[in-house]
């Protein structure tokens, strides 16, 4: 009984513990802050994707924007222009930021600043994993 009870514990901390001895980067999720609403929003990048997603809105992950590589870091490139809304982040051909992975965090620069906002990494998988499974 004991053995099974320390199975069911080790299996149930190993995503945690394998998240946090790895060194992080694409795949993993980085705490975005909260929306009006105080629902949790987190940032994913894999591929050439920017990803978003606030489990409190039960709403799917969404792509927000396109990446492509450049030396160490990332360019986040400009939304195509739509007949439906207008945006200063229009330009598909126009970096509008700037992204890098240090220290296991991801760091944005938006814009021309040289200002850069640290999003921590997300070390316990099962508050996104959870909500992802009630959403469906």
């Amino acid at each position: 009984m004991v053995g099974a009870v320390i199975t069911i514990g080790v299996i149930l901390a190993s995503p945690i513990v394998f998240t946090a001895v790895s060194p992080g980067g694409t795949g993993d999720y980085f705490e975005d802050g909260r929306c009006a609403c105080g629902n949790d929003i987190f940032i994913r990048i894999e591929g050439d994707g920017y990803y978003r997603y606030s489990p409190g809105h039960g709403v799917p992950e969404r792509r927000s924007f396109t990446i492509r590589r450049h030396d160490d870091e990332w360019e986040v490139m400009g939304l195509p222009h739509s007949d439906l809304y207008w945006s200063p982040l229009e330009g598909e051909n126009k970096v509008i930021a700037r992204l890098r992975f240090r220290d296991g965090a991801l760091f944005e620069s938006w814009g021309s600043s040289t200002n850069w906002t640290r999003h921590a990494r997300v070390y316990n998988p099962y508050r996104i994993w959870i909500a992802k499974l009630l959403d469906k």
